[in-house]
């Protein structure tokens, strides 16, 4: 009876786990103006002013994966073992050191540096994915879909803010004021976010996961009913790695990166390039950002209800769809039927993601696990768009290679239909590095 009245004294009237949601989702909220998805628009008057070519933004993006998959297996350990609160206070700071070097550029090699670095503290991306992933597996079990997807809506809502925040401050006061302004309030929010929201695990405030409580009996209970969350199985890294089911989510994830880096710089420009007004692009991204906050909200839900690989499968086959469409853009309507595909592609995939490899494997090692996976899925991606940069350079389109991001978002949509949850197998290895069910009970001691 003590230590339930002590669990009641230690649990707030609204879950914690939901101001973690709140943070995170501020995070990616300001990530996506910090050389995210906004760098397409700084391509023409960059390329302009500095005389610099199409392929160095391609490898500038290939640059930031290079880097994130150089350290992603580091940041992975880090996030595990001690949360994500000084790894994301880190990244804030040298973010915004590199924006306001992106400020002051001269060439495009600086720009392909300075992306690397990017990449390396893993803030944006794949990275990104990390830093949202990791701590809400663990504030989350029942609910880990609504959490991802809420999370998620605060990228959605930057993309919807900062494209065409960005177009007008680089009309207006030009691209390096942009970058300038841009990246000192983005690293600031980071920042505060990580010292005043950011906490590694319930347990470590005396808390459940899903803001589950207690009863009498010490035991976790729902309306007379209760529920198996303790009992979710954590495979260990070593363990995770030797499956088959590792290798196919790590070989589809890496088909699908590869895919989408031919298209993630280069989509903006082909548009303005098709006779489409800047700012009407600009407020298409926008309308995909609207779209895509609304699909997630639906999609966690689902992700909560139904086997996870159904939800990526689902996602890649919109992309897929995308794709079609973008080879054919001629009108604007055409950009913004393309945006929202995309837009819900993108938010159903991380989403799914998200909560595939934790439903796959666990939450108490899903940092190492990821990071590790991340290593590899990104090799995929750092060679496609500094190929679509040169494909255009050389024949002035980019379709050659959008045909195949089709054929290869083909091949893992199918790739993920088949690959089904593992089934543990316990043996005394196992067990010197930790495969056990999740320690979800006992908060308090």
């Amino acid at each position: 009876m003590k230590k339930q009245n002590r669990l009641n004294r230690l649990r707030p009237n609204i879950f914690y786990g939901w101001y973690i949601v709140i943070g995170l989702g501020t995070v990616g909220m300001v990530s996506t103006g910090m050389g995210g998805i906004n760098l397409g628009l700084f391509l023409p008057p960059m390329c302009e002013e500095l005389g610099i070519s199409n392929a160095h933004f391609g490898w500038a993006y290939s640059a930031r994966l290079i880097g994130f998959s150089i350290t992603s297996w580091y940041l992975g350990v880090l996030l595990d073992r001690y949360g994500a609160r000084m790894p994301m206070l880190v990244a804030g700071m040298i973010s915004g050191l590199i924006m306001i070097g992106l400020s002051h550029l001269q060439a495009g090699w600086q720009l392909v540096a300075l992306y690397f670095i990017l990449g390396m503290i893993g803030l944006q991306g794949g990275g990104g994915n990390l830093y949202q992933a990791v701590p809400l597996s663990r504030w989350f079990v029942l609910k880990r879909g609504q959490a991802m997807s809420m999370a998620l809506v605060g990228n959605t809502v930057g993309i919807f803010i900062f494209t065409p925040l960005s177009e007008f401050f680089i009309a207006t006061t030009g691209w390096r004021s942009a970058w300038f302004i841009l990246g000192c309030s983005g690293s600031l929010v980071v920042v505060m976010v990580a010292l005043l929201v950011i906490h590694k695990e319930p347990q470590s405030m005396g808390l459940l996961p899903d803001g589950l409580v207690l009863d009498r009996h010490n035991e976790i209970n729902i309306n007379g009913v209760r529920p198996a969350v303790g009992q979710e199985y954590s495979w260990s890294r070593a363990k995770a790695i030797r499956s088959f089911t590792f290798w196919a989510l790590v070989f589809s994830h890496g088909l699908r990166m590869l895919a989408v880096s031919t298209l993630h710089v280069f989509r903006i420009p082909f548009y303005i390039e098709q006779g489409i007004a800047s700012n009407l692009v600009a407020w298409a991204i926008s309308a995909e950002a609207i779209v895509a906050a609304a699909v997630s909200l639906i999609v966690g839900r689902i992700a909560d209800r139904v086997q996870p690989r159904f939800v990526v499968a689902s996602a890649l086959g919109f992309f897929a769809l995308m794709l079609i469409v973008t080879m054919n853009v001629s009108t604007t309507w055409h950009v913004y039927l393309s945006a929202a595909l995309y837009g819900i592609s993108a938010t159903s995939y991380i989403i799914g993601q998200n909560t595939l490899w934790p439903a796959y494997f666990g939450s108490a090692h899903i940092g190492s696990i990821r990071g590790v996976s991340l290593i590899m899925t990104l090799i995929f991606s750092t060679i496609g768009a500094p190929i679509s940069g040169a494909i255009k350079d050389a024949t002035g389109s980019y379709i050659p290679a959008w045909i195949g991001a089709l054929i290869l978002v083909s091949i893992a949509m199918g790739l993920i239909l088949i690959t089904k949850k593992p089934q543990p197998q316990i043996d005394n290895y196992s067990k010197a590095e930790t495969d056990q069910p999740n320690p979800i009970g006992s908060p308090i001691g």
